[in-house]
């Protein structure tokens, strides 16, 4: 036996936690759903995290197991990318360039009848601009008759008023 009284106690101990830190470790490997830390195999086994830091080999693990995980998912992106064949990739890019001339054909028809709207709208303003214009002379031709005519009836009057016998010199 051994020198110390809790020896044996201690070793079975030490085997029960080793058996069931590779239980939790086994089953964190299969299932990927589970979290590869410390805190999950912890709660998994039942053993307190620092026993799992003091033990070192379920650690290595884990990281083994984070490592396999993420090389998964690499050659998992991989094999997506692969399945696409080079024709279907071509035809993707002929369709998105397709939408994109529609795109911008239909922008440029949109464009040219808002063109051709301000073109129509332009011709109506001169138009508009051209009637007031000559509407405006001939007011002002107008006016300016006017006031040559009221000149001359001034004129008159100043003429009647100082021929006329009412009005005492």
């Amino acid at each position: 036996m051994s020198s110390q009284p809790f020896d044996a106690r201690n070793a079975n101990d030490f085997d029960k936690i080793t058996v069931a830190l590779t239980e939790a470790v086994s089953a964190i490997s299969r299932n990927d759903d589970i979290k590869a830390t410390v805190t999950e195999l912890s709660r998994i086994s039942g053993v307190h995290r620092n026993t799992i830091y003091q033990r070192k080999w379920p650690i290595e693990k884990l990281a083994l197991i984070k490592d396999q995980r993420t090389l998964k998912q690499m050659a998992l992106a991989r094999k997506k990318v692969k399945r696409q064949d080079p024709v279907s990739m071509l035809e993707n890019r002929l369709e998105k360039s397709r939408l994109e001339v529609v795109y911008w054909f239909n922008k440029f028809r949109d464009s040219e009848q808002t063109a051709i709207a301000f073109e129509t709208r332009l011709t109506r303003v001169r138009d508009a601009r051209d009637v007031s214009l000559k509407i405006s002379e001939e007011r002002l031709s107008k006016i300016q008759s006017l006031e040559t005519e009221i000149e001359k009836l001034r004129d008159v009057i100043t003429f009647l008023e100082a021929e006329s016998p009412e009005n005492p010199k």
